[in-house]
Order: C-alpha cells, then sequence, then structure tokens
C-alpha cells in the first residue's frame, strides 16, 4: 500500500474514533481557550468537501490540509450559506443571513459600513489585522476591507474573457505576500496577536494547474488546482511553525462555495444550490487545543457560523445581531439555515432559489419546489416533496423567514409582468416564441442549465474568432429565452466582435432593460461615441458613474471623446485616471490607449 494511502487510512480511523468519542451533548471546546491567540481564516474558493482527503476523496493529494484535520475539528456536515463569493465572504465575517446583510451578488453589491466584520471586532481589541486576496470579486471596493489594517488586495493575471472572468492571483503569490507580513511582524518584535485572513482562488475555473501539478492530474486539472493550493499551504504553515507561532495560531480552513463539475448538469456554480456547490469543508485546528482530530458528525455546520465560533473561543465580544452558532457548544436540535441564489434573477431573469438546510435534509423553493432525504439520497436526486410532510414544514418555515426581508424582485428591480410595448419590441426582434415571454422570475434555473451551456459556447466560439457559428447559437438562446439579460449582454459582445456595431448596440439596450450596469452603459457610450450621437454617450456615461463610479471604463470613454475633438492631454488625463482608480478590470485596456496616443503623437511630429 503507498504511503500516502495508509496516511489517508490512519487519518480516517483517527478521526472516525475521534467523532464517537465527540459524543451528541458534549462541548467541543470551551469559550475563550483560544484567548490571546493568533487567528488565521483561511478560505479556498471553489472547493468541495469531498475533493479533499480528510472528507474521504482516494485522488486526492491534500496532505496539508488532511494534517490540519488530524489537530482540530473536521465538521462532516458542512453548508455555505451562498454559491457566489461575495455574499458567501460577507456571511463568513459578519456571521448574518445574506438578506440582513444585503449582499446579494458578485460586482453589483456591496457590504455596507453598518455591518460590523469579524476583522473589526478583533481590530478593536487590539490584534493586527491582515487579509490576502487572489481575485478582483473580492476587491476593496465591495467592502470585505472593513476592520483589516492591511488588505492586499493586488491582482496579476486575467482570466480569458467571457462569463464569470476575474482578474486574479495564483496561490503561491498569495503565500508570498502572507508570509513577508508575518515576517515583517516577528522583525518588527510584535507581541500582540494577529486576526489574518488568506483567500486562494485557483480552484475556480478555468482549471489550469501548474506544473507539475498539471502533469499528475491531466485528467483532473480541477484536483491539481487544489493540489497546488494544498502545498502553498503548506508554505504557510511551515513559515508559522519556523517563527514560533503554530501554537499559537487557531486556524480556520472553509470555503465559499463548492463546484458543479457537472451534477445537475451546473458545469460551475452560482445558479443551483445541491449539495455539489454548497457542502464545504469546515475545520477548525489547533494543535495544543485538539491534539487528536475529531470528526464531528452529529450537528450541521455553516458559514455563518464562523465569526460566532472564533468570537467565542477566542472571548472576542461579536456582533448583538448573529444568525450562527457557536459550533463548539452543545448542538442544536432540529437546526435550519437558510440558503439563497439570486444570481438566476439577477443575471438571467430565471426565478430566485431560497432554500433550508437541516442536517440530514434540504428545502427548496422553486417554480417546482424540491425536498431531499439526504441521509438516504446525499446526490440530491430523488425529489420527495410531493410525498414527504417535513418538507411542508420547512416550507412553511421559509416562507415566514423571508417574510422579514424585502422581496427579491424588489431588491434586483425587476418587474413581474412584461408591459405590452416590451412584448411587441421583441415580438418586433424576431424573439418571441409562439408561447410568447415568460415573465422574469418564472423559469426554473434546473431547467435552464441546457440554455446556460449554450450562452457559454456561444462566448467562447466569439472569443475564438468564429463569428457566424457565436452568433447562430447566442440567436437560438434568445429566441428560446428573450428575456435573459446574460444573454443579451453575451450578445452584443458578440456583435461587438464580429463588427456589427448596430446589433451589438441594439442588444446593449435590450440588455439594459433587464439588467442595467455600469459596464452596459459604458459599452452604450461607446457606440454612441462612434455614432457621433454625444448626447446618448454623455447620459450613458453618467449613468455607469451612478452605478459604480470607480469603473475606469467611463475615464476611458471621456478619454476616446477628448480624443477625437483633439485635446490629447485631457485624453492622456483620463486613461491615467483609469489606471489610477480600476487598475485590475481598466488598467490594461487604459495603457493600451495611452500607447495608441503616444503613437498618434509621435507620428503626428513626423
Amino acid at each position: 500500500m503507498a504511503r500516502s494511502t495508509i496516511l489517508k487510512v490512519l487519518l480516517a480511523v483517527a478521526l472516525t474514533v475521534g467523532g464517537i468519542a465527540c459524543g451528541g451533548s458534549d462541548r467541543l471546546a470551551e469559550p475563550g481557550s483560544a484567548a490571546g491567540m493568533n487567528v488565521l481564516v483561511i478560505t479556498i474558493d471553489t472547493l468541495r468537501a469531498d475533493r479533499l482527503g480528510c472528507y474521504g476523496h482516494a485522488g486526492a493529494e491534500t496532505p496539508v490540509i488532511d494534517a490540519l484535520a488530524q489537530t482540530g475539528l473536521l465538521f462532516e456536515q458542512a453548508t455555505t450559506v451562498s454559491p457566489i463569493t461575495l455574499p458567501s465572504h460577507a456571511s463568513i465575517f459578519t456571521g448574518i443571513n445574506i438578506p440582513d446583510h444585503g449582499v446579494r451578488h458578485n460586482g453589483t453589491f456591496r457590504l455596507g459600513p453598518e455591518n460590523t466584520t469579524l476583522a473589526e471586532r478583533f481590530a478593536a481589541s487590539g490584534y493586527d489585522t491582515a487579509a490576502f486576496i487572489s481575485a478582483f470579486v473580492l476587491d476593496r471596493r465591495f467592502g470585505l476591507n472593513q476592520g483589516f489594517a492591511d488588505y492586499d488586495d493586488r491582482f496579476e493575471r486575467v482570466l480569458d474573457p467571457g462569463p464569470g472572468s476575474y482578474a486574479e492571483r495564483p496561490a503561491d503569490a498569495v503565500t508570498a505576500r502572507a508570509m513577508g507580513w508575518l515576517q515583517a511582524r516577528a522583525n518588527a518584535q510584535r507581541d500582540n496577536p494577529f486576526f489574518a485572513w488568506v483567500h486562494y482562488f485557483d480552484p475556480h475555473g478555468p482549471y489550469e494547474p501548474p506544473s507539475p501539478f498539471a502533469e499528475r492530474f491531466s485528467s483532473v486539472p480541477y484536483d491539481g488546482e487544489i493540489a497546488f493550493v494544498d502545498h502553498e499551504l503548506g508554505r504557510l504553515i511551515e513559515a508559522l511553525r519556523q517563527l514560533g507561532a503554530l501554537e499559537d495560531t487557531l486556524i480556520l480552513l472553509t470555503s465559499d462555495h463548492g463546484e458543479g463539475l457537472g451534477e445537475h448538469d451546473e458545469a460551475t456554480h452560482g445558479d443551483l444550490i445541491y449539495d455539489s456547490t454548497m457542502r464545504v469543508p469546515w475545520i477548525l485546528s489547533n494543535p495544543r487545543l485538539f491534539p487528536k482530530g475529531k470528526l464531528v458528525r452529529d450537528r450541521l455546520a455553516a458559514t455563518i457560523d464562523i465569526a460566532p465560533t472564533i468570537a467565542a473561543m477566542t472571548g472576542i465580544e461579536m456582533n448583538a445581531r448573529v444568525d450562527g452558532v457557536d459550533l463548539t457548544a452543545t448542538p442544536i436540535k432540529g437546526r435550519t439555515v437558510y440558503l439563497e441564489t439570486l444570481a438566476p434573477l439577477l443575471d438571467y431573469g430565471w426565478a430566485p432559489l431560497h432554500g433550508l438546510r437541516r442536517i440530514d435534509s434540504k428545502f427548496i423553493q422553486a417554480p417546482q419546489p424540491e425536498f431531499y432525504d439526504l441521509i438516504t439520497d446525499p446526490a440530491e436526486l430523488n425529489n420527495l416533496f410531493e410525498s414527504r410532510k417535513a418538507a411542508g414544514g420547512l416550507r412553511a418555515e421559509l416562507t415566514e423567514l423571508m417574510g422579514r426581508w424585502p422581496d427579491a424582485f424588489e431588491v434586483a428591480g425587476i418587474r413581474r409582468e412584461l408591459t405590452q410595448e416590451e412584448q411587441q419590441r421583441l415580438a418586433s426582434l424576431g424573439y418571441v416564441t409562439g408561447q410568447g415571454v415568460q415573465p422574469p422570475g418564472t423559469r426554473d434555473p434546473k431547467k435552464m442549465m441546457p440554455v446556460w451551456h449554450r450562452i457559454n459556447q456561444a462566448a467562447r466560439l466569439s472569443v475564438r474568432g468564429e463569428h457566424d457559428d457565436a452568433i447562430a447559437a447566442i440567436r437560438e438562446v434568445l429566441t428560446v429565452d428573450p428575456g435573459d439579460g446574460k444573454a443579451w449582454s453575451v450578445a452584443m459582445q458578440i456583435y461587438d466582435r464580429a463588427g456589427q456595431y448596430s446589433e451589438a448596440e441594439t442588444c446593449a439596450r435590450r440588455a439594459l432593460e433587464l439588467r442595467p450596469t455600469s459596464d452596459l452603459w459604458v459599452n452604450l457610450a461607446r457606440f454612441a461615441l462612434n455614432r457621433g450621437d454625444l448626447a446618448t454617450f454623455d447620459g450613458a456615461l453618467a449613468e455607469a458613474a451612478r452605478l459604480d463610479p470607480q469603473n475606469g471604463g467611463i475615464h476611458i470613454g471621456h478619454g476616446h471623446a477628448a480624443a477625437l475633438a483633439g485635446d490629447y492631454e485631457k485624453a492622456r488625463e483620463e486613461f491615467e485616471e483609469a489606471i489610477e482608480v480600476d487598475p485590475v478590470g481598466s488598467g490594461a485596456a487604459a495603457r493600451e490607449q495611452l500607447r495608441r496616443l503616444d503613437a498618434l503623437l509621435e507620428q503626428r511630429k513626423n
């Protein structure tokens, strides 16, 4: 038997024995038992629990994470509250449900200052605080920097263009920044504890692990990305050991969400709330507090429990309003955790999904409601909604809970019914089927996955320069789902790349009617400027600024207008401002415009 296999078997035995010893009524740790310790929160983006060795994956290469479980608590059943990065992290650091902190999606929401984060609590108690972020989706502009004296969100790599793309930096770069900060503290002989957060983005698609992980996991590159992160986490843990801080550091490892990997026909994440994207690792580790690993099976863990659990163990006062619980306390019988994704509504105009999770079952409120017995059906393949009384009880509990919060359609700013004028406009474009247009929010996301795949296929065709095939694919989508704001936005990009600017502008206008974003307004301004329509240009950029003042595309647009008017100094100022305010989103484009401007001026000299 291979050494790695032996280690995994021994670990599984150790954890299982620990779990039996734990007992259903025992506390797992005493309040204040980690008082004065450092705290390190590690979030690994897009990490499924079942792809780790300590959670039973035979093909995993995760010795560092497995070792953390050997000196910690591993919660077997742990759920995130959202399959989306920003809302999930907002709940991790506030301990409250998504509708209460108000961050419902990536990009268009921000954690407001009225929310108090765990970092703020630690900072107020004299801890040094720092965060090391690996993807633009968690950029400081979205509010998670609250309480962190250092918020390192420099990004170096931009993923391939298309839906779901973000600027990111790889795990080795993130680890290096975190290690540098730890060493700087040691050099300065800081004797107060620290609260640090390290975020790794690598398991997020596209799956492109570096060598040698690319070669070792050529058939499963997702696992290769996880192995790469584990390796880099090992460097960070070793740095703590070398600094003599490991035994004095409480480590919490989790994920914001999982990854579909084709289950339920979901390739990635965000639009469904099955356990493939909702079940996450939840490991609390310290060699002094937990010398023997414990597999905890008697309670449901959630990402909203991270803040209150850490606060209880360190003796830090938590917010007055917390929806999560201290997981080291006696478990709550029959506990339910609220789940949601508004991405289907906000992105596509499909129905939002809300749910309640128990340790043994799940209810999902959808156009076709769902109830699953997770003991007998962990893959959630057999919908028991019509046959189980428990489903009705969970549905009633969810309805009462949701009655306290703003309606999802109000949050989205989406009307439930299309006006007659809108239906006529769609008909004139040739995108209405014989059944007409369904009102926004009525299509069931689980039945729309084939449309999702076709949208992404169209985007990939366009990026490869296969414009005719891309146009055919996106027109097919818009015929089937003409109320799909994301599809209209992708159609704009496809026609734009194909040089069909009039069609691109038509698509931009329709997308703005369905799901207005700052980027869409910037694109509309660009099309208007190309036509010489300065009134529309100015109005569109004003709307873009209203939605996102930090969108560098606004300055690029003003720079183009200045250059066309012959005011090259003004153009340069605008392009440089774009780099200053939005180095990740617009930096590359602005630098290209500066290069072209310099070339033009040099040509004029000659």
